[in-house]
């Protein structure tokens, strides 16, 4: 739920959290085109999914759905 509010509905439907793990969380992108756009807002993503979901957040893994 927490992936909806900080990244909008439109973008959230293009990947999914897939996993945490000691502050890193694992988001499963459906599109290479996507990947590129996530990444480019890591650092907004993260701080947000940490305030949002009121957990640690160290960072972003990116992984293309197979």
């Amino acid at each position: 739920m927490a992936w909806v509010v900080v990244c909008g509905r439109a973008l959230a439907g293009r990947g999914s959290v897939v996993g945490y793990e000691q502050g890193s969380v694992r988001i499963e992108v459906r599109e290479t085109a996507w990947l590129e756009q996530m990444r480019s807002m890591s650092e907004h993503l993260a701080r947000e999914l940490a305030r949002v979901a009121g957990m640690k957040v160290t960072g972003l893994h990116f992984i293309v759905k197979r």
